[in-house]
């Protein structure tokens, strides 16, 4: 068998899945929005739905999403799960409101990916108080694909159990061809998972991955893969040596991406499944926990898993607090591949850190290693650095200023930083100089000289000038609206 061509293509490199992509998975919350309020604006909002004013409530909606654009996952759960509490005809209005949402381009196919994924992880926990939970969860489901709010492929990704417990299999009001869908998803699933749990009990004993690939090959059954995914992981869990075990899974993963035989969408609905049993996982092998931090930042160092969509799980508070506590761990274990993705908050946070370790060590070196750890940094990034670069060093020293002039000198040759954001890091200082004034009163005369020192050095334009205090009022005003 040829060897897989993998590194060409490793699944995290692929910008797109059902899930999202990338970019729509690093979404973050507006400056004084948090989940707390979000959540508090839809349920406001869907107090209207429930009292017949579908219109007004989408509208509503639709606004908020374009302030919070990114979150309409989360809006699309707190939504179902208000319906849960609600009469049938609430439910149907939140089917429509979906629909409506979806016409408007509010909420995408992907959206909804996301929101049931989140529903699929949470229906045991949420039916504890809503016995109702299943039922409703499934035929929200079914209704949204059949107005074409999600894409047809999430009916093979409902866990077994829940197609048991939910589906209404007399309903005749529930969508024909998705209803007998779901009915064949739960014969066929079952029976993909008892044929590929021996053959993945023996890949444990032998290791022999050509037996395995020849295996999958024969069961074909593509859409059910990613429960080979948590299988393997979970059955590593049971070794004798959880390490060597480890190891072999993400040998196993490894081989069957480069072969096409697991996709970035498998092995991300796998991972979230894991995270979502870790509390029931725990009651067997209480190191479980303990066990997915190391596999899944095994995973995220191989390429396998992005980031991005780990950080959309912590967001969407994939597997409660067990799964809350094992994704900080990997964003921990995996700084290398997590720096990159940083929110805004703490990108800020570490780039202040550096910069004050710099101006300790003056190791320019080491602190361009750092900031190429961030890379590919988007403009907007590099200009904030440039700016926290000049602004730390004003609040300290002239030498500090001496040594920051250097260090930019340093990124534009190394080439990590170019002219252009330098000048962009300039623009963002004097926008926000009224706010630097009140720590450092000699703050318009220190950038002037930063000013001076880099046209000097070449790494800022002859042409660029000084805007007018009057120009840099203004536009910090605009900044602050």
């Amino acid at each position: 068998m040829p060897p897989p061509v993998f590194d060409l293509e490793r699944p995290a490199r692929i910008p797109t899945s059902t899930f999202g992509n990338d970019e729509d998975l690093r979404a973050e919350w507006p400056q004084t929005w948090n989940l707390e309020k979000f959540q508090h604006e839809v349920t406001s909002s869907l107090k209207d739905l429930f009292n017949g004013a579908l219109n007004e409530s989408a509208d509503q909606l639709a606004e908020l999403l374009q302030v919070c654009k990114g979150f309409a996952d989360e809006l699309g759960v707190v939504a179902v799960r208000a319906a849960i509490d609600q009469n049938a005809a609430e439910q149907k209005a939140v089917i429509k409101l979906f629909d409506k949402l979806h016409k408007k381009g509010a909420i995408t196919q992907t959206d909804m990916v996301r929101t049931f994924e989140k529903l699929f992880c949470a229906w045991e926990n949420i039916t504890i108080d809503a016995p109702m939970a299943p039922r409703v969860i499934i035929e929200t489901l079914l209704f949204c694909e059949k107005n074409g709010c999600v894409a047809p492929i999430i009916l093979s990704k409902v866990p077994e159990a829940l197609i048991n417990v939910g589906l209404k299999r007399d309903d005749e009001e529930l969508p024909k061809e998705g209803k007998e869908t779901l009915i064949d998803t739960a014969a066929a699933l079952k029976e993909f998972k008892r044929q590929l749990r021996g053959s993945l009990e023996e890949y444990f004993v032998t290791s022999k991955v050509e037996m395995l690939d020849r295996r999958l090959r024969e069961l074909g059954q593509k859409q059910y893969r990613h429960e080979l995914v948590k299988m393997a992981l979970i059955i590593s869990f049971d070794q004798q040596d959880v390490a060597g075990a480890r190891d072999a899974a993400l040998d196993l993963f490894r081989h069957l991406a480069g072969e096409s035989l697991l996709t970035k969408d498998d092995l991300q609905w796998g991972v979230s499944r894991v995270l979502a049993s870790l509390h029931e996982l725990e009651i067997d092998c209480p190191k479980a926990s303990e066990y997915t931090i190391d596999a899944l930042a095994g995973m995220v160092a191989d390429e396998l898993l992005g980031v991005d969509f780990l950080r959309r799980c912590l967001l969407l508070r994939i597997g409660g607090g067990e799964g809350l506590h094992g994704l900080a761990a990997i964003q921990r274990k995996t700084p290398e591949f997590s720096k990159k993705n940083l929110d805004t908050q703490s990108f800020k946070k570490e780039i202040h850190t550096m910069i004050i370790e710099f101006f300790d060590s003056a190791d320019k070196a080491e602190f361009t290693r750092r900031i190429r750890e961030l890379a590919p940094l988007p403009a907007a990034r590099g200009a904030t650095i440039i700016r926290k670069i000049m602004q730390l060093a004003m609040e300290h020293s002239t030498a500090e200023c001496e040594s920051a002039v250097g260090l930019m000198l340093n990124l534009c040759h190394e080439e990590e930083i170019t002219e252009d954001v330098i000048e962009m890091g300039f623009d963002e200082m004097y926008r926000m100089m009224p706010d630097i004034l009140l720590d450092v009163p000699d703050a318009r005369e220190m950038a002037k000289a930063f000013v001076v020192e880099a046209q000097k050095v070449g790494i800022l334009g002859q042409t660029w000038e000084i805007p007018s205090p009057e120009t840099q009022q203004q536009e910090y005003e605009e900044d602050v609206s």
